[in-house]
């Protein structure tokens, strides 16, 4: 098996989240709240992702199960 076949896209995509929120918040104490809320846009379309899509949530700090699943 390949090393990308051993990878999870909702562990790629949870990383890549983490990510963002993180830059979004530098941004907003660093005063640019225009850039941090387009950052905060593109998390928003990955938690809508990995929500509809894998059955996980944002509760603030991490992903959780949703109780449908």
């Amino acid at each position: 098996m390949r090393e990308w076949e051993k990878r999870d896209i909702v562990d790629i995509v949870t990383g890549y989240h983490k990510e963002l929120i993180e830059g979004a918040l530098e941004l907003s104490q660093g005063g640019d709240h225009e850039g941090s809320a387009e950052i905060d846009n593109d998390a928003i379309v990955i938690e809508h992702y990995l929500e509809t899509s894998h059955g996980l949530e944002w509760d603030g700090t991490k992903f959780v199960t949703t109780e449908d699943n």
